[in-house]
């Protein structure tokens, strides 16, 4: 499938086999660079990159997930598979970063990241 289809059911593995469910989307972070324009003093253009993790922000359901532990948790592959399309990322050697928060009335869970040393994606 994928191409032009996005959406559908999505799914967050641990290394464990711990699934956490997703709630709405996430924003993917695919590439590992972040070029900067930087005009020069007889106005010709470079460019610099800077390196970046490959990341995945994410908003999840409280499941009663001990939020504490998953930010503390030693490095991992994580894995976010989209079903309807075909399309899975894997994220190597990740961790979880951010503000975590979770709003009590909606069940979100926000502010986490997943940042990679690596990033593939597979399929679509």
């Amino acid at each position: 499938m994928a191409g032009r289809d996005f959406g559908g059911e999505m799914r967050l593995r641990l290394a464990d086999g711990t699934n956490l469910t997703m709630r709405g989307a996430f924003t993917l972070g695919p590439s590992g660079v972040s070029v900067e324009a930087v005009t020069n003093q007889d106005h010709s253009v470079s460019r610099q990159a800077t390196l970046k993790p490959w990341t995945a922000e994410l908003t999840l359901e409280d499941s009663g997930t001990d939020v504490n532990l998953l930010m503390r948790a030693p490095r991992q592959d994580v894995y976010i598979t989209e079903d309807f399309t075909g399309v899975s990322h894997v994220f190597m050697n990740a961790f979880f970063s951010g503000d975590a928060a979770v709003d009590r009335a909606s069940g979100e869970w926000t502010g986490l990241t997943v940042n990679g040393d690596a990033y593939q994606r597979l399929g679509g």
